[in-house]
């Protein structure tokens, strides 16, 4: 007969069961399997309790069950401490699973921004949802998830682009992020993904530009349309986005701040317009005299594109963090027909600018050692001097350029001193001094300071 214990006006019910089954019909035979009453334990314990109503909404089920105890006491005390934690304000987890936990975590984060979101979303479904999901949560622990990211490092070998150690390190940042969650709302009493260890990652090692070669790179981008905002960028410590996103409004000439309101992002393939990164929403920026010329003379040449194109120039519509819709105006930098900046645009610009920086021209076509020619694309300069050879921004020669043949179209021939002492491929370059790649955002946190008429920076 079942057991029924009284605890705080619930009743707990316990009671042995086996997996044996009639040998006529098949059907487990459960409590009612005459081996239950023997000498010899048989079977497994088992408890249900009947959930307070005023507890149906946190629970959210009306019966609670649990099974698989040796004795009757186990079973009881599994029973008990379940009770507890529900009074606590825990949900009973029994069948709860990490996948299923996981998307009701993301879909409360109501306060995360586009790429965080999008982050979130692509480790869940791409990795922990296929690997952990049908996990309980309750039962989840260190060894469910090493066994998830050794399978990752398996199935991204041979890969073009396999899920190394960073991957992984962005993946279990999200996965911890969730369970410290889990945790604080009293779901799990321990964070299991705390004590994993992660594969061995070096950040790869990225060469920094020196303040002058930031100078070199500004006074490149002073020829371009967008090079004011490329020196608010480098004087002011802006994000692209936040660039993407500044207003004239928010300028005030007189005490040289500029005010950030707003930012423009891109998330999923679309763009939307988000409050900066501070908990104010808004962020103050000082600026140079200097600085402030390139504004004005940019404002002068955007109010005259403005002229030209009348009532066409709009800056256009992007939905905010709530999706609701904004008409953007103002907007400090734009395209030339006057649409907002994509910020992955400036990103990709800014590397067109910077690459340009000390270049002569580009190879176009394979050259053997030994040859005294070779086949390039436009000039960016005369190229009738000794040049650096680069091969992806790294120098492995150098060459003496003594005639240049225009071809057709733009590319040329040029005739050098000596015969090609290494072979040349299609890509490299010829140069002096050329910048090394660096994300825009590496060399935002440097100042400019003028120094007679071309610029450098200051740490």
């Amino acid at each position: 007969m079942p057991r029924k214990v009284d605890i705080d006006n619930v009743e707990i019910q316990t009671e042995r069961r086996c997996g044996c089954r009639d040998a006529e019909t098949g059907k487990q035979l459960g409590k009612r399997c005459p081996k239950l009453k023997g000498r010899k334990p048989h079977g497994k314990w088992s408890w249900r309790l009947r959930v307070p109503d005023e507890l149906v909404p946190l629970v959210g089920k009306t019966q609670l069950r649990g099974s698989g105890f040796e004795s009757a006491d186990a079973a009881k005390k599994d029973a008990e401490t379940q009770l507890s934690n529900v009074r606590a304000g825990r949900k009973h987890l029994g069948s709860l699973t990490t996948g299923d936990y996981l998307d009701q975590w993301l879909a409360g984060k109501r306060r995360l921004r586009p790429t965080t979101r999008r982050s979130y979303e692509t480790h869940i479904r791409i990795y922990l949802r296929p690997l952990l999901g049908s996990v309980p949560l309750a039962g989840l622990d260190k060894t469910h998830i090493d066994a998830a990211y050794r399978r990752i490092e398996a199935n991204g070998a041979g890969k073009t682009r396999p899920a190394g150690p960073a991957t992984i390190a962005r993946i279990h940042a999200t996965l911890r992020a969730a369970l410290n969650d889990a945790v604080k709302n009293r779901r799990l009493d321990f964070n299991p993904a705390a004590g994993v260890e992660l594969p061995e990652h070096q950040p790869p090692d990225l060469e920094p530009w020196e303040a002058r070669d930031i100078g070199r790179f500004l006074d490149q981008a002073a020829k371009d349309r967008l090079g004011p905002m490329y020196e608010l960028m480098a004087l002011a410590g802006l994000r692209r986005g936040e660039a993407c996103g500044a207003t004239w409004d928010g300028l005030d000439e007189t005490t040289g701040v500029l005010v950030i309101r707003q930012q423009i992002v891109e998330y999923g393939g679309t763009f939307a317009v988000w409050p900066p990164k501070t908990r104010s929403g808004r962020r103050k920026v000082d600026l140079d005299a200097t600085l402030l010329g390139s504004l004005a003379l940019h404002r002068l040449a955007q109010d005259a594109g403005r002229q030209l194109i009348g009532d066409a120039w709009v800056n256009g519509v992007l939905p905010d963090q709530h999706g609701k819709p904004v008409t953007l105006s103002g907007l400090i930098f734009t395209k030339p027909e006057g649409g907002h900046l994509d910020p992955q645009y400036v990103s990709n610009h800014m590397q067109i600018i910077a690459r340009n920086v000390g270049l002569c021209a580009t190879v176009s076509a394979d050259a053997p050692a030994g040859s005294l020619t070779v086949d390039v694309g436009r000039r960016h300069t005369a190229p009738e001097r000794t040049w650096t050879v680069y091969r992806d921004r790294e120098p492995i020669g150098q060459v003496t350029v003594t005639r240049c043949a225009r071809r057709r179209g733009s590319g040329a021939t040029l005739t050098l001193s000596t015969r090609l002492g290494l072979d040349l491929r299609k890509g490299d370059e010829l140069g002096e001094d050329l910048l090394s790649r660096r994300r825009l955002h590496d060399c935002a946190d440097l100042r400019v300071v003028p120094t007679g008429s071309s610029m450098s920076l200051a740490a």
